[in-house]
């Protein structure tokens, strides 16, 4: 290999530069022997404590820089010749470093130093920081040429000997030491504070970040992991079905030095794989940040993280994406603030970066040029390819059933994909009921946590309303099941999903027909708790109902809000406070999310009379449940008692003339007398009804089993 040949291998550039560390320190313990400025070293291997011509030797080394002769008087102990070595090793070195550069080899220190634009000063700096964890007897000679034996590493003492030699070069160590270097800001050696804040800044270790060992060891294609519980590495170009013209704005915006792109959608829809396209198309990585973990711990905390992400950025060459950054805003009284961590990472990140959000809730972000666009749940078509693109296998027919049953995103499609692929044999690709269940399945855990899934296990036969009730229970059944052709085939415009109101007094059976509907349909009815959705912390109303709606958007779960009062119940026309005015907001976001909202979603009150008209009339049916009349009690109670129970005498047109009941203390009130008869192993009577209707009666403060219980 030619002398100034460039390097071809890591190994190679290392040796070299561990070579030049070896040979500064030299020289600069033997400048200091042949001015007797370090004293011997003692059977410990370290220096032994210092006499007087030691200490006259120090002296000597100051009048040496302030006259600029290396070695006044007496012999240099072999300096002299260090020296030159030193500095031809370090010509070569350096000759080599450019004809690499020029060649276009790509060597990870190397690329280190030009991507974080390191000095000459910086990259030695650099250099006898990191070569003691290559060559631990490097430590050694620290130690001698400090005459400190508890040297840990590399600090400003020794810097100021071997890289920041004279009184000019010094006053660059502090500019180079600063927070806003590059070596400090972007964590690539960090100063050790646990020896505490009162000692001086020139005997704290320079220690060099763990994320520098595994880079000279080649490893460039990783992520720091230290930085794995905050954040993600994505790189390639993955199958995915986008417009073209979609990647190519996203991609001319990841381009931009300057850009922050705000994604808006709802979540499952493909927002973080368009950023990893995008990305992939200018030859770029993303670096998914996660926002939540950051925003919840302490600043002291979050800021060297922000800094090694920084880093990793740079490293890595990849672009700094922040996902679902609605769970990561921070309240400040009434506002709601985008957190500190993202302004850092915005201001001191040299390139485009990314956030993404819920389709309804944009924060303010004014620190960078925006370029904003929402991405939408794909249409019918789409779909099937998506499915078909998900599972090959798959016949066109019932990738068609699905993409006609679910409108769900493609993140969405490709979990459940990969879920029923994992829950089949090896080798079997999975059929249509396996899809099926891997789509409710999958957005199951994030409606839970605001709701619980309800039994729908009766039908329409076990209902007892009237007729006209009926009907319209049948006709919301037939909405749904023909909604899609009407709106996407037929051209008629409005919602694409259907809400429905149901009306009247506390066990009338609004629950039971939600249940009923959703066995119909053959969905799953999850009912969501207000207790859990209603906060009292601005915003966080509005983003609970988001995650609710975003969870069940392709129409595959049926939402019930029950006694939805809280909700809708707060509406005001007369502002007279902010509670007033943020009740109405948490309103108006609720009618807003209906109105869009692609599936069924069923709100019950028990207080018809009290629902503002304005909100009344957006509903696309309103169904008042009607106290049941004598003859529907009668059948209420028959049905309220097993067939398979002991039953004695029971008079049930009686019951159902003499008491007026709704269904729901009907089954409290059969389930009540049951067990009091097994108690006293006699059989269900009248009169044991009767005895139990009257005691309920009067656990409510009526003195007479006389007019609606309530």
């Amino acid at each position: 290999m030619p002398e100034f040949g460039p390097y071809e291998t890591p190994q190679a550039l290392l040796r070299d530069q561990l070579w030049r560390c070896w040979l500064g320190v030299e020289y600069q313990i033997r400048q200091r022997w042949a001015l007797g400025a370090l004293p011997q070293t003692g059977e410990d291997g370290v220096s032994a404590s210092w006499a007087p011509e030691n200490v006259a030797g120090v002296f000597r080394t100051a009048l040496s820089e302030y006259r600029g002769d290396p070695l006044p008087g007496g012999g240099d102990a072999g300096a002299s010749v260090v020296r030159d070595a030193y500095h031809h090793h370090a010509m070569l070195s350096d000759a080599r470093v450019a004809a690499t550069l020029a060649a276009g080899i790509r060597l990870p220190y190397l690329d280190l130093w030009v991507r974080f634009g390191l000095s000459d000063a910086q990259r030695l700096a650099l250099n006898f920081a990191v070569m003691p964890e290559i060559d631990p007897k490097l430590l050694i000679a620290y130690r001698y040429l400090t005459s400190d034996p508890t040297c840990r590493g590399l600090d400003a003492r020794l810097l100021a000997m071997l890289v920041y030699d004279t009184a000019e070069r010094r006053a660059d160590m502090s500019r180079d030491l600063a927070p806003t270097s590059p070596l400090l800001l972007y964590r690539l050696v960090e100063q050790d504070e646990t020896a505490g804040t009162y000692d001086s800044v020139l005997f704290r270790r320079l220690r060099p970040a763990a994320r520098l060992v595994q880079l000279l060891a080649g490893d460039t294609s990783q992520l720091d992991p230290q930085l794995s519980d905050v954040a993600e590495l994505r790189s390639g170009e993955p199958a995915a079905l986008f417009p073209e013209p979609l990647i190519a704005r996203a991609a001319a915006a990841l381009s931009s030095p300057e850009a922050l792109l705000v994604l808006q959608g709802v979540r499952g829809v493909g927002k973080r794989l368009l950023l990893q396209v995008a990305a992939a198309r200018i030859d770029r990585k993303i670096l998914l940040v996660n926002g939540a973990a950051l925003a919840a711990m302490p600043p002291a905390l979050t800021r060297p993280l922000v800094r090694s992400i920084l880093r990793e950025c740079r490293l890595l060459d990849a672009i700094p994406v922040i996902p679902d950054l609605d769970d990561a805003m921070v309240q400040q009284g009434e506002r709601s603030d985008v957190p500190v961590f993202v302004t850092q990472l915005a201001a001191e990140h040299a390139g485009a970066m990314a956030v993404t959000l819920g389709r309804d809730r944009m924060p303010r972000l004014d620190f960078r040029p925006l370029v904003q666009f929402t991405l939408e749940v794909p249409p019918l078509g789409e779909r099937a390819a998506l499915w078909q693109r998900s599972v090959p296998t798959l016949p066109s027919a019932d990738a068609e059933t699905l993409a006609s049953r679910f409108a769900a995103p493609g993140g969405v499609i490709a979990l459940a994909a990969r879920a029923a692929r994992a829950e089949r044999p090896a080798g079997s690709p999975p059929d249509l009921p396996a899809l099926d269940l891997a789509v409710r399945n999958q957005l199951h855990d994030r409606l839970i946590r605001l709701g619980r899934r309800l039994d729908a296990h009766q039908a329409f036969t076990d209902l007892v309303v009237d007729d006209e009730t009926a009907a319209s229970l049948h006709e919301i059944v037939g909405a749904l099941r023909e909604r899609r052709k009407v709106r996407e085939r037929w051209g008629f415009r409005g919602a694409a999903g259907v809400s429905v109101l149901f009306s009247g007094d506390p066990g009338v059976g609004k629950t039971m027909s939600a249940t009923v509907i959703a066995r119909q349909l053959g969905l799953a009815i999850y009912e969501i708790d207000l207790s859990r959705v209603v906060s009292k912390w601005l915003g966080e109303t509005e983003k609970n109902l988001g995650e609710v709606f975003d969870a069940a958007e392709p129409g595959h779960v049926v939402l019930l809000f029950n006694e939805a009062d809280s909700l809708f119940g707060k509406r005001t026309t007369e502002v007279k406070s902010s509670n007033d005015r943020y009740a109405n907001m948490e309103t108006n976001y609720l009618l807003q999310r209906l109105e869009r909202f692609g599936g069924l979603a069923i709100l019950t009150t028990n207080l018809g009379g009290a629902v503002d008209p304005a909100f009344r009339r957006r509903f696309a049916y309103d169904v008042q449940f009607t106290f049941p009349d004598p003859e529907m009690r009668t059948e209420l109670w028959r049905r309220a008692i097993p067939r398979t129970a002991e039953v004695g005498d029971i008079d049930y047109e009686e019951l159902g003339e003499r008491f007026e009941l709704s269904g729901g203390f009907i089954k409290v009130a059969a389930e009540r007398s049951a067990f009091q008869a097994a108690a006293t192993s006699e059989p269900m009577s009248t009169n044991g009804l009767v005895v139990t209707i009257h005691r309920m009666y009067r656990e409510r403060g009526k003195l007479t089993a006389v007019g609606r219980l309530e």
